[in-house]
């Protein structure tokens, strides 16, 4: 996590998309709790939940839409503000990754693991963005 681990230069308005698998949708079309879990590299580096930033990817000329089309048929595109993160304990930061633009990271401010109702909480959060 970058020196801080918070908002920085992200505007607290600003949209954070999370790619979930649609089989990971409940039937009211909302995420699962286990759709916000850290992801690590195969190496334990980049312990944290991928997210996307809507204000650098419309700086890159790139949707929404774009980013369901970069996930594929089997995604579905959901979103909160980098706020809505923040109130929950998150820390959020740009991690560029050269394959998508505005790629970002999530993770608990004080670097710990999300408990299930962290899950729950940001999973009530979460709107359907590509619908």
């Amino acid at each position: 996590m970058p020196e801080g681990g918070n908002l920085g230069e992200i505007p607290a308005d600003c949209v954070v998309y999370r790619a979930v698998k649609l089989i990971d949708l409940k039937p009211d079309g909302t995420p699962q709790s286990g759709c916000f879990s850290d992801l690590a590299d195969a190496d334990g580096s980049k312990d944290y939940m991928s997210v996307y930033f809507a204000d650098e990817m419309a700086a890159n000329g790139v949707s929404v839409k774009d980013l369901a089309a970069h996930w594929g048929e089997r995604y579905a595109i959901v979103e909160f503000t980098a706020a809505d993160l923040v109130a929950e304990g998150e820390a959020v930061w740009r991690d560029p990754d050269g394959k998508f633009p505005g790629h970002g990271a999530c993770k608990r401010a004080d670097g710990s693991k999300r408990t299930v109702e962290q899950k729950r909480r940001i999973a009530k959060l979460a709107r359907r963005s590509d619908a």
